[in-house]
């Protein structure tokens, strides 16, 4: 038992010893634990945890911890985790997270993690993930990521080979899926789309992804002085490579059609199947049927 680091009944010699059990009033500062530590405040450990760790504020392990670490703020690990880190505000291991992270604002982990990070703002792996980010914000791995991250706003992986959903992801290279308003894969689809359909006779469409899954932001409009119309959407797509100028590509999309006001609901839901032949290098022609669903408050079209 100790009220401060140094005052207890080990005295000068904690930071020597490694406990079964360690109940510090404020805080304390021992060798190590291989058992239970409470902390009213603090927990300083200077070598390695193995067991379980609660502290009203913090945890610090100079070495490795196996087991679970609480905190109302912050834990922090020198070495690698196995095991659990929960804490109010982050989670830092500068070693391997191999277990789960769970933190109110921010999880850190200095190298690979193969388990689980969940952060009300953001997750960062500075080198390769095998498993899950859950972030309210962002989420974030500088290497591979083989598992799943799931955003608010804003996914990054340098190589994806899992799933990503959010609002913007973003990878160097891709054999995964992102779904999501914006997927950029810097080594993946980079595609404006220009084309007339049944509906509109002007269109335009921006795709980005790559071939297993790529998301489409459109827009179009009806070029004609009896029957104007403008509309704005979003898209997801798949596309069958047959070989390096032939592919069909599979898409599902739905749009908000403009007709004069915006008081009424006029959607447009449309499977499309196009086959693509590669002209050149950058330029591809298609074409194909489409089925359309459309829904329609609006009896006729508002002028003025």
């Amino acid at each position: 038992v100790s009220v401060i680091p140094g005052i207890g009944t080990q005295g000068r010699l904690s930071p020597q010893i490694i406990n079964n059990f360690s109940l510090n009033i404020f805080g304390g500062y021992t060798g190590g634990l291989n058992g239970a530590e409470i902390g009213g405040f603090f927990n300083l450990d200077k070598k390695n945890v193995t067991g379980f760790q609660a502290a009203g504020l913090l945890n610090l392990v100079g070495g490795s911890v196996s087991g679970a670490q609480f905190a109302g703020i912050n834990n922090t690990v020198i070495n690698n985790l196995n095991g659990w880190q929960v804490a109010g505000i982050n989670n830092y291991t500068k070693g391997k997270v191999n277990g789960v992270q769970v933190a109110g604002i921010y999880n850190h982990a200095a190298d690979s993690v193969k388990g689980v990070q969940i952060a009300g703002i953001s997750n960062y792996a500075n080198k390769s993930i095998n498993g899950l980010q859950i972030g309210g914000i962002g989420n974030f791995s500088r290497r591979d990521m083989d598992g799943t991250q799931i955003a608010g706003i804003f996914n990054y992986a340098k190589k994806l080979r899992g799933l990503q959903i959010g609002l913007i992801n973003v990878s160097d290279s891709s054999d995964g899926y992102s779904i999501g308003l914006l997927n950029l894969v810097n080594k993946g689809y980079h595609k404006i789309s220009f084309y007339s359909n049944e509906i509109m006779n002007a269109n335009v469409a921006i795709k980005t992804g790559n071939s297993k899954l790529y998301s489409m932001l459109m827009g179009g409009m009806n070029v004609s002085d009896s029957a104007k119309m403008y509309s704005f959407g979003f898209g997801l797509g798949h596309d069958f490579i047959f070989s390096k100028s032939l592919a069909l590509s599979t898409e599902l999309s739905s749009q908000y059609l403009y007709r004069g006001s915006w008081s009424y609901h006029n959607l447009l839901n449309k499977f499309s199947l196009h086959l693509n032949l590669q002209l050149h290098k950058n330029i591809v022609l298609f074409a194909g049927p489409a089925f359309n669903v459309y829904y329609s408050d609006q009896a006729n079209a508002c002028h003025g």
